[in-house]
Protein backbone atom coordinates (compact mmCIF):
# COMPACT_ATOMS: atom_id res chain seq x y z
CA UNK A 1 0.00 0.00 0.00
CA UNK A 2 2.76 2.24 0.65
CA UNK A 3 4.73 1.73 -2.30
CA UNK A 4 1.09 2.44 -4.32
CA UNK A 5 0.88 5.70 -2.47
CA UNK A 6 4.42 6.80 -3.65
CA UNK A 7 4.01 5.69 -6.76
CA UNK A 8 0.58 8.22 -6.81
CA UNK A 9 2.49 10.92 -4.99
CA UNK A 10 5.20 10.77 -7.17
CA UNK A 11 2.91 11.07 -10.71
CA UNK A 12 1.32 14.40 -8.88
CA UNK A 13 4.60 15.80 -8.42
CA UNK A 14 6.07 15.31 -11.94
CA UNK A 15 2.14 16.46 -13.63
CA UNK A 16 2.68 19.89 -10.82
CA UNK A 17 6.17 20.23 -12.38
CA UNK A 18 5.28 20.02 -15.94
CA UNK A 19 2.25 22.23 -16.06
CA UNK A 20 4.37 24.44 -13.91
CA UNK A 21 7.11 24.45 -17.01
CA UNK A 22 4.66 24.84 -19.91
CA UNK A 23 2.96 27.46 -18.07
CA UNK A 24 6.37 29.24 -17.40
CA UNK A 25 7.75 29.08 -21.26
CA UNK A 26 4.71 30.09 -22.74
CA UNK A 27 4.47 27.08 -24.86
CA UNK A 28 1.22 26.08 -26.74
CA UNK A 29 -1.54 25.59 -24.45
CA UNK A 30 -4.22 23.11 -24.68
CA UNK A 31 -7.91 25.53 -24.58
CA UNK A 32 -11.39 24.52 -25.25
CA UNK A 33 -12.62 25.10 -28.84
CA UNK A 34 -12.45 28.30 -30.36
CA UNK A 35 -14.59 30.56 -32.65
CA UNK A 36 -12.90 33.43 -34.28
CA UNK A 37 -15.57 35.94 -35.76
CA UNK A 38 -15.59 39.28 -37.56
CA UNK A 39 -17.04 42.04 -34.59
CA UNK A 40 -18.06 44.78 -37.34
CA UNK A 41 -15.01 45.56 -38.42
CA UNK A 42 -12.52 43.83 -36.30
CA UNK A 43 -11.19 39.93 -35.54
CA UNK A 44 -12.42 38.16 -32.78
CA UNK A 45 -11.97 34.50 -30.77
CA UNK A 46 -14.75 33.28 -28.38
CA UNK A 47 -15.47 30.01 -26.63
CA UNK A 48 -17.86 27.70 -28.18
CA UNK A 49 -20.65 28.95 -25.84
CA UNK A 50 -20.07 32.73 -26.57
CA UNK A 51 -18.35 33.50 -23.83
CA UNK A 52 -14.28 34.50 -22.90
CA UNK A 53 -14.66 37.07 -26.61
CA UNK A 54 -11.70 38.43 -27.00
CA UNK A 55 -10.73 41.22 -29.63
CA UNK A 56 -7.80 41.05 -31.92
CA UNK A 57 -7.81 43.71 -34.12
CA UNK A 58 -8.38 47.01 -33.55
CA UNK A 59 -8.37 49.18 -36.30
CA UNK A 60 -10.36 52.60 -37.15
CA UNK A 61 -8.57 53.08 -40.62
CA UNK A 62 -9.19 49.18 -41.61
CA UNK A 63 -11.65 46.74 -42.22
CA UNK A 64 -11.40 42.74 -41.56
CA UNK A 65 -13.11 39.90 -43.35
CA UNK A 66 -13.05 35.98 -43.00
CA UNK A 67 -10.29 34.94 -40.39
CA UNK A 68 -9.45 31.07 -41.23
CA UNK A 69 -7.57 29.23 -38.43
CA UNK A 70 -4.62 27.58 -39.59
CA UNK A 71 -3.90 23.49 -39.20
CA UNK A 72 -2.91 23.29 -35.94
CA UNK A 73 -4.19 26.37 -34.37
CA UNK A 74 -1.51 28.65 -33.92
CA UNK A 75 -2.39 31.45 -36.75
CA UNK A 76 -5.37 33.15 -38.19
CA UNK A 77 -5.32 34.21 -42.30
CA UNK A 78 -7.83 36.97 -42.85
CA UNK A 79 -8.04 39.59 -45.16
CA UNK A 80 -7.84 43.43 -44.68
CA UNK A 81 -9.31 46.21 -46.68
CA UNK A 82 -6.53 48.79 -46.23
CA UNK A 83 -9.27 51.76 -46.46
CA UNK A 84 -12.32 51.51 -45.13
CA UNK A 85 -13.86 53.53 -47.70
CA UNK A 86 -12.66 51.17 -50.34
CA UNK A 87 -13.53 48.30 -49.47
CA UNK A 88 -15.06 47.09 -52.96
CA UNK A 89 -12.05 48.07 -54.64
CA UNK A 90 -8.51 46.85 -53.16
CA UNK A 91 -8.00 44.27 -49.98
CA UNK A 92 -5.06 42.27 -49.61
CA UNK A 93 -4.09 38.78 -47.55
CA UNK A 94 -2.70 38.52 -43.79
CA UNK A 95 -1.56 36.10 -41.15
CA UNK A 96 -1.21 36.96 -37.41
CA UNK A 97 -0.56 34.35 -34.26
CA UNK A 98 -3.64 33.21 -32.38
CA UNK A 99 -3.50 36.00 -30.02
CA UNK A 100 -3.27 38.57 -32.51
CA UNK A 101 0.28 39.85 -32.52
CA UNK A 102 2.59 39.85 -35.25
CA UNK A 103 0.30 40.45 -38.04
CA UNK A 104 2.33 39.95 -41.66
CA UNK A 105 1.11 40.83 -45.02
CA UNK A 106 1.47 38.15 -48.26
CA UNK A 107 -0.02 40.43 -50.92
CA UNK A 108 0.76 43.79 -52.46
CA UNK A 109 -1.88 44.38 -55.16
CA UNK A 110 -3.92 47.33 -56.05
CA UNK A 111 -6.91 44.88 -56.19
CA UNK A 112 -9.06 42.59 -54.22
CA UNK A 113 -7.69 39.45 -52.22
CA UNK A 114 -10.27 37.66 -50.38
CA UNK A 115 -11.42 34.13 -49.01
CA UNK A 116 -7.92 32.77 -47.43
CA UNK A 117 -8.07 29.15 -46.82
CA UNK A 118 -5.65 26.78 -45.55
CA UNK A 119 -3.51 23.77 -46.94
CA UNK A 120 -3.86 20.79 -44.21
CA UNK A 121 -0.02 21.46 -44.29
CA UNK A 122 0.11 24.82 -43.21
CA UNK A 123 2.44 25.78 -46.45
CA UNK A 124 -0.10 27.78 -48.25
CA UNK A 125 -3.23 29.71 -49.09
CA UNK A 126 -5.86 29.37 -51.46
CA UNK A 127 -7.73 32.36 -52.12
CA UNK A 128 -9.52 34.70 -54.19
CA UNK A 129 -8.48 37.80 -56.02
CA UNK A 130 -9.47 39.70 -59.16
CA UNK A 131 -5.70 40.53 -60.05
CA UNK A 132 -6.55 38.28 -63.67
CA UNK A 133 -9.49 41.08 -64.43
CA UNK A 134 -12.60 39.22 -62.95
CA UNK A 135 -13.15 36.77 -59.88
CA UNK A 136 -10.86 33.26 -60.30
CA UNK A 137 -9.38 30.93 -57.38
CA UNK A 138 -4.92 31.41 -57.00
CA UNK A 139 -2.84 29.91 -54.35
CA UNK A 140 0.31 31.48 -52.18
CA UNK A 141 3.44 29.29 -51.11
CA UNK A 142 3.75 30.70 -47.85
CA UNK A 143 7.59 30.63 -47.55
CA UNK A 144 8.25 31.94 -51.57
CA UNK A 145 5.15 34.05 -51.90
CA UNK A 146 4.75 32.21 -54.82
CA UNK A 147 1.14 32.93 -56.79
CA UNK A 148 -0.51 30.23 -59.03
CA UNK A 149 -3.77 30.71 -60.84
CA UNK A 150 -5.93 27.86 -60.63
CA UNK A 151 -9.31 28.66 -62.48
CA UNK A 152 -9.77 30.72 -65.46
CA UNK A 153 -7.30 29.77 -68.01
CA UNK A 154 -9.62 27.83 -69.88
CA UNK A 155 -13.12 28.72 -68.82
CA UNK A 156 -15.05 31.80 -69.50
CA UNK A 157 -16.66 32.47 -66.49
CA UNK A 158 -15.29 33.74 -63.15
CA UNK A 159 -14.67 31.38 -59.57
CA UNK A 160 -14.27 32.01 -55.97
CA UNK A 161 -14.84 31.36 -52.35
CA UNK A 162 -12.21 28.23 -52.31
CA UNK A 163 -11.48 25.44 -49.06
CA UNK A 164 -9.20 22.96 -49.42
CA UNK A 165 -9.60 19.63 -48.37
CA UNK A 166 -8.62 17.70 -45.37
CA UNK A 167 -6.36 15.47 -47.18
CA UNK A 168 -5.06 18.60 -49.35
CA UNK A 169 -5.82 16.73 -53.09
CA UNK A 170 -9.04 18.96 -53.70
CA UNK A 171 -10.59 22.66 -53.76
CA UNK A 172 -14.52 23.41 -53.18
CA UNK A 173 -14.86 26.91 -54.60
CA UNK A 174 -17.98 28.87 -56.43
CA UNK A 175 -18.52 28.97 -60.02
CA UNK A 176 -20.41 31.36 -61.86
CA UNK A 177 -23.03 30.21 -64.24
CA UNK A 178 -23.30 32.11 -67.92
CA UNK A 179 -26.95 32.92 -68.33
CA UNK A 180 -28.29 36.33 -69.27
CA UNK A 181 -29.19 38.86 -66.64
CA UNK A 182 -28.66 37.71 -63.04
CA UNK A 183 -25.57 34.96 -63.46
CA UNK A 184 -26.40 32.23 -60.73
CA UNK A 185 -23.37 30.20 -59.44
CA UNK A 186 -22.84 26.75 -57.97
CA UNK A 187 -20.45 24.33 -56.33
CA UNK A 188 -17.22 22.74 -58.02
CA UNK A 189 -14.59 20.56 -57.01
CA UNK A 190 -11.13 20.79 -58.45
CA UNK A 191 -7.69 19.07 -57.78
CA UNK A 192 -5.61 21.48 -55.45
CA UNK A 193 -3.94 21.85 -59.16
CA UNK A 194 -6.34 23.09 -60.67
CA UNK A 195 -7.47 20.35 -62.80
CA UNK A 196 -10.55 18.23 -63.60
CA UNK A 197 -13.09 20.84 -62.69
CA UNK A 198 -16.51 19.36 -62.04
CA UNK A 199 -19.60 20.31 -60.22
CA UNK A 200 -20.72 18.82 -56.88
CA UNK A 201 -24.41 19.29 -58.38
CA UNK A 202 -25.66 19.10 -61.86
CA UNK A 203 -25.76 23.07 -62.99
CA UNK A 204 -29.45 24.90 -62.76
CA UNK A 205 -31.01 24.80 -65.97
CA UNK A 206 -32.19 27.88 -68.34
CA UNK A 207 -35.45 27.31 -67.19
CA UNK A 208 -34.86 26.53 -63.99
CA UNK A 209 -35.16 29.35 -60.81
CA UNK A 210 -32.01 31.37 -60.45
CA UNK A 211 -30.34 29.60 -58.10
CA UNK A 212 -26.93 31.00 -55.77
CA UNK A 213 -24.74 28.54 -53.71
CA UNK A 214 -22.19 29.60 -51.52
CA UNK A 215 -19.87 29.27 -49.17
CA UNK A 216 -18.23 25.48 -49.12
CA UNK A 217 -16.78 23.92 -46.45
CA UNK A 218 -15.59 20.36 -46.30
CA UNK A 219 -16.44 17.87 -43.40
CA UNK A 220 -13.35 16.82 -41.06
CA UNK A 221 -13.61 13.30 -42.97
CA UNK A 222 -13.34 14.74 -46.78
CA UNK A 223 -16.80 13.13 -48.01
CA UNK A 224 -19.09 15.97 -47.78
CA UNK A 225 -19.08 19.44 -48.91
CA UNK A 226 -21.61 22.15 -46.20
CA UNK A 227 -22.98 25.56 -48.35
CA UNK A 228 -25.53 27.54 -48.62
CA UNK A 229 -28.26 27.98 -51.08
CA UNK A 230 -30.84 30.62 -52.10
CA UNK A 231 -33.40 29.94 -55.07
CA UNK A 232 -35.61 32.83 -56.58
CA UNK A 233 -38.84 32.19 -57.32
CA UNK A 234 -41.67 34.76 -58.35
CA UNK A 235 -43.06 34.81 -55.33
CA UNK A 236 -40.00 34.94 -53.18
CA UNK A 237 -36.84 33.17 -52.13
CA UNK A 238 -36.01 29.76 -50.85
CA UNK A 239 -33.02 29.81 -48.50
CA UNK A 240 -31.60 26.58 -46.97
CA UNK A 241 -27.93 24.78 -46.11
CA UNK A 242 -27.31 21.69 -47.88
CA UNK A 243 -24.40 18.79 -47.44
CA UNK A 244 -23.68 17.14 -50.28
CA UNK A 245 -21.92 13.69 -49.44
CA UNK A 246 -18.96 13.45 -52.85
CA UNK A 247 -20.38 11.03 -54.85
CA UNK A 248 -23.73 10.01 -52.95
CA UNK A 249 -26.81 11.88 -51.26
CA UNK A 250 -27.83 15.34 -50.71
CA UNK A 251 -29.37 16.44 -47.35
CA UNK A 252 -31.25 19.67 -47.46
CA UNK A 253 -31.66 21.36 -43.93
CA UNK A 254 -35.10 22.42 -43.92
CA UNK A 255 -35.65 22.70 -39.93
CA UNK A 256 -33.78 26.20 -39.77
CA UNK A 257 -36.34 27.69 -41.86
CA UNK A 258 -39.16 26.18 -39.92
CA UNK A 259 -37.88 27.75 -37.00
CA UNK A 260 -36.84 30.96 -38.31
CA UNK A 261 -38.62 31.93 -40.93
CA UNK A 262 -37.40 32.18 -44.54
CA UNK A 263 -36.44 36.11 -44.35
CA UNK A 264 -32.95 35.99 -43.23
CA UNK A 265 -29.16 36.98 -44.69
CA UNK A 266 -26.30 34.32 -44.35
CA UNK A 267 -22.49 35.54 -43.97
CA UNK A 268 -20.44 32.68 -43.42
CA UNK A 269 -20.72 28.64 -42.27
CA UNK A 270 -18.58 26.14 -41.25
CA UNK A 271 -18.34 23.09 -39.74
CA UNK A 272 -18.05 22.23 -35.90
CA UNK A 273 -17.34 19.23 -33.17
CA UNK A 274 -15.95 16.67 -35.58
CA UNK A 275 -19.00 17.36 -37.96
CA UNK A 276 -21.76 17.30 -35.53
CA UNK A 277 -23.21 20.41 -35.74
CA UNK A 278 -22.51 23.71 -37.92
CA UNK A 279 -21.59 27.43 -37.10
CA UNK A 280 -23.27 29.91 -38.97
CA UNK A 281 -24.40 34.01 -39.03
CA UNK A 282 -27.56 34.87 -39.72
CA UNK A 283 -29.35 38.07 -39.97
CA UNK A 284 -33.30 38.92 -40.28
CA UNK A 285 -34.79 40.43 -42.99
CA UNK A 286 -37.99 41.36 -41.31
CA UNK A 287 -37.32 43.24 -38.48
CA UNK A 288 -36.60 47.21 -38.39
CA UNK A 289 -33.47 46.36 -36.46
CA UNK A 290 -31.20 43.78 -36.59
CA UNK A 291 -27.59 42.60 -36.69
CA UNK A 292 -25.92 39.45 -37.90
CA UNK A 293 -25.26 36.66 -34.63
CA UNK A 294 -23.80 33.39 -34.77
CA UNK A 295 -25.71 30.95 -34.68
CA UNK A 296 -25.13 26.78 -33.44
CA UNK A 297 -27.37 24.31 -35.10
CA UNK A 298 -26.70 19.89 -34.60
CA UNK A 299 -27.36 17.79 -36.94
CA UNK A 300 -27.71 15.04 -35.02
CA UNK A 301 -30.20 16.88 -32.50
CA UNK A 302 -31.41 19.38 -34.54
CA UNK A 303 -30.72 21.83 -31.86
CA UNK A 304 -30.24 25.42 -32.37
CA UNK A 305 -28.80 27.57 -30.69
CA UNK A 306 -27.78 31.14 -30.91
CA UNK A 307 -24.18 32.39 -29.25
CA UNK A 308 -24.10 35.86 -29.42
CA UNK A 309 -26.48 38.87 -28.21
CA UNK A 310 -24.83 41.68 -29.06
CA UNK A 311 -25.69 45.17 -30.62
CA UNK A 312 -23.11 44.16 -33.43
CA UNK A 313 -22.64 42.26 -36.69
CA UNK A 314 -20.87 39.19 -35.96
CA UNK A 315 -20.24 37.40 -39.55
CA UNK A 316 -17.66 35.07 -41.20
CA UNK A 317 -17.39 32.40 -38.14
CA UNK A 318 -14.72 29.68 -38.18
CA UNK A 319 -14.46 26.96 -35.67
CA UNK A 320 -11.14 25.03 -34.37
CA UNK A 321 -10.67 22.49 -31.80
CA UNK A 322 -7.33 21.77 -30.39
CA UNK A 323 -4.15 22.70 -28.99
CA UNK A 324 -3.79 26.66 -29.99
CA UNK A 325 -1.04 28.63 -28.95
CA UNK A 326 -2.62 31.59 -26.42
CA UNK A 327 -0.68 34.21 -24.42
CA UNK A 328 -1.37 33.81 -20.86
CA UNK A 329 -2.24 37.39 -20.69
CA UNK A 330 -5.55 37.74 -19.69
CA UNK A 331 -6.09 34.30 -19.01
CA UNK A 332 -7.22 32.35 -15.57
CA UNK A 333 -4.11 30.79 -14.04
CA UNK A 334 -4.58 27.26 -12.88
CA UNK A 335 -5.10 26.84 -8.89
CA UNK A 336 -2.64 24.20 -8.71
CA UNK A 337 -3.66 23.03 -5.23
CA UNK A 338 -7.03 22.56 -6.27
CA UNK A 339 -5.50 19.70 -8.33
CA UNK A 340 -7.89 16.28 -7.46
CA UNK A 341 -5.03 14.47 -5.05
CA UNK A 342 -5.23 10.49 -5.27
CA UNK A 343 -7.50 8.56 -3.30
CA UNK A 344 -5.66 6.85 0.03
Amino acid sequence: MNSLKTTHLSKTIRFFLSCCLLWLTGATTSVDAKIVFCLDGDICVMNDDGSRRRRLTHSTQATHRYPRWSPDGTQIAFTRYMDRTQTQTTSEIFIMNADGTDPQRFTYNNVIDVYPSWSPDGHSLVFTSTRSGRWEVFVIELATHTVTQLTGEDEDTASASPDWSPDGRQIAFERFIRKPGIVPKTIYVMSAEGQHQRPVLPDPGPNDPSTFRYFPRWSADGQRILFYESKWFRDGDVKRFIVQRIGGGTHKITDINDRLGNHFLIAGACWMEQDRAILFALKFLDKSISHYNLYRYGLETQGLRRLTREPSDEKWPDWIEGSLAVSPHGKLTTLWGEIKQPEH
